[in-house]
């Protein structure tokens, strides 16, 4: 229950930031803004059923990348009463996230039957890739922003689910567009198009990541085992006793 109130926190301040950016996105422009709300939004949702479910580091540490975009946007939003607001649920949700009912609940090593921390850092990447793209983004052609900025969460949920093309899509097809359309950016926004995109290839093409997207798979042995020692269903399925013989 405490676990879930420090994340029901965070997403609660996501949610009033976003607000915020709907009543008065100054000093970003339209489409930056857009994508700003939709980064803080993503993230702070999947680190919330991050934590709760599973209790995973990679949810603690997303949420704790998510109160850290809501800070730079606080710093550079200006201030009304919805500033005010924001800034002290995102005060909260800190506390709440870094408290030791919620800390204590993280698991402290990876879990042994989850992938391995290359598979899960490119879609974290492309997760918070709207709200780096959107802080950066004015002065850009909106389409190209949208494009890579609402592209990059839709690959991440591709791969994520397994999704026949979503290894595909994130180890070259979306890289490559946020390459292409760096150009059409302002300069800070383009390099990290860039950087982000040669990030996730190169973390992406290692081999684990493709193991944890289709785990290899073993042709099954069968030993004959004497029957006496088979389960008795089994030997009921194949309408045989425990010697062996039809019965």
């Amino acid at each position: 229950m405490r676990t879930a109130f420090g994340a029901a926190t965070t997403q609660l301040a996501a949610l009033g930031w976003t607000l915020a950016l709907l009543i008065d996105a100054t000093p970003l422009e339209a489409a930056p803004a857009f994508l700003v709300g939709l980064g803080i939004l993503s993230m702070s949702t999947v680190a919330m059923v991050g934590m709760i479910a599973v209790g995973g580091r990679w949810a603690h540490r997303l949420g704790l990348i998510a109160l850290g975009f809501m800070v730079a946007l606080a710093i550079v939003r200006p201030i009304d009463l919805v500033w005010l607001f924001d800034v002290g649920l995102t005060a909260i949700a800190f506390l709440a996230v870094l408290s030791p009912f919620v800390t204590r609940t993280i698991r402290r090593l990876p879990s042994a039957s989850g992938p391995p921390p290359r598979a899960i850092i490119p879609p974290l990447i492309l997760l918070a890739t709207p709200a780096i793209l959107g802080f950066l983004g004015n002065g850009s052609e909106p389409w190209a922003l949208l494009i890579v900025g609402l592209g990059a969460p839709n690959v991440a949920w591709l791969y994520s689910h397994v999704i026949p093309g979503g290894l595909v899509a994130m180890r070259m097809i979306w890289p490559v567009v946020a390459i292409v359309l760096s150009p059409w950016m302002s300069l800070w926004a383009g390099i990290a198009s860039v950087t982000i995109a040669v990030a996730v290839i190169a973390l992406s093409w290692h081999k684990s990541v493709k193991a944890s997207y289709h785990p290899p798979r073993e042709v099954g042995t069968a030993y004959p085992i004497p029957p006496e020692l088979a389960p008795k269903e089994v030997l009921d399925a194949a309408e045989i006793d425990d010697r062996g013989r039809p019965k």
